[in-house]
């Protein structure tokens, strides 16, 4: 995968690549290096599936190894590894 601008994943929505809607990118978090670690996403809605994934604030922290593509949307493998 190319490298990619944190900032340019910012408000993009969020998609497993078998289809299911999962939300919208809300931050993205960095090491100090600058890699990115993972992405913040707000979901669009409350399947069982999702929320299994949600923290306390009702976000689901994302894997940056689980992306497998970012375009017009952020393309993830789901479900992924707490």
């Amino acid at each position: 995968m190319k490298p990619v601008l944190g900032k340019n994943i910012k408000g993009r929505k969020v998609v497993s690549s078998g289809g299911l809607e999962i939300g919208q990118v809300l931050d993205v978090f960095f090491e100090t290096n600058g890699k990115i670690t993972h992405l913040s996403v707000k979901p669009e809605r409350e399947t069982k599936e999702i929320r299994e994934h949600m923290d306390r604030a009702n976000l689901i922290s994302v894997p940056y190894e689980n992306v497998r593509a970012v375009g017009r949307y952020v393309i993830v493998d789901f479900p992924f590894s707490k």
